[in-house]
């Protein structure tokens, strides 16, 4: 028989977080969306794929505080 899972108790800062990653995986979505649809334009896409490694590297830099705040 499996161990029973622990409760995790959330922090106050875990609902806004869940909120803001929610936008940032829609906003990713609609950009690749509209990048496939404009793949027949090299100048679009090239932007959009920029925009999306930015929103990417401001996730990675981790500052949580800054993106709730």
């Amino acid at each position: 028989m499996a161990a029973p899972t622990p409760v995790v108790e959330t922090t106050p800062i875990a609902e806004p977080l869940d909120n803001f990653l929610q936008q940032v995986v829609q906003t990713l979505h609609s950009a690749v969306n509209q990048g496939i649809q404009n793949m027949d334009n090299p100048q679009a896409s090239e932007k959009i794929v920029k925009d999306c490694e930015e929103i990417l590297a401001v996730i990675m830099q981790g500052d949580v505080k800054e993106w709730i705040g």
